[in-house]
């Protein structure tokens, strides 16, 4: 059971129910605007263009598009949407986090935003970026320094 935790959209799906929980336990700040609802369908579909052309961007460059498997990347991908972020399948997610934020109407579920973050960061990122450094070095370094992580 534990090993599906390893899988970022798992992650994310845990985050996405802790926001509907506070949704729910504070309802009395809900707001309901239909221009929000709006919004949440224009960042899903920005969010799953984000997340689909980065895999697409590795099934093409033939590598592993799996994050518990970093060490099997095979090229260092850093064309197409990856000239703009090192980790755009991971902020699609996020996009899907900000969306619901809006489905929801509750401010507070944005306070899950920064953890979000950072538990991404230290539980996949990090271990990703070290390995792609091991295989690929001065070439992902040079690659780093040209683009952010996220945004």
């Amino acid at each position: 059971m534990l090993r599906i935790l390893r899988y970022p959209p798992v992650i994310t799906l845990l985050y996405m129910l802790m926001m509907l929980l506070i949704s729910y336990l504070l309802s009395s700040v809900n707001v309901h605007l239909p221009v929000l609802h709006w919004l949440a369908l224009f960042i899903v579909i920005i969010a799953m263009l984000v997340v689909l052309s980065g895999g697409w961007a590795f099934k093409k460059a033939n590598t592993t598009v799996d994050p518990t498997t970093p060490e099997k990347a095979s090229v260092l991908v850093n064309t197409g949407i990856y000239r703009y972020s090192r980790n755009p399948m991971y902020l699609g997610l996020l996009g899907l986090l900000l969306a619901e934020a809006c489905v929801l109407g509750n401010s507070l579920c944005l306070l899950v935003i920064p953890f979000y973050i950072y538990s991404m960061n230290k539980r996949f990122i990090e271990p990703e970026e070290k390995a792609l450094m091991r295989i690929f070095g001065s070439q992902f370094e040079a690659y780093k320094n040209q683009v952010r992580r996220w945004l």
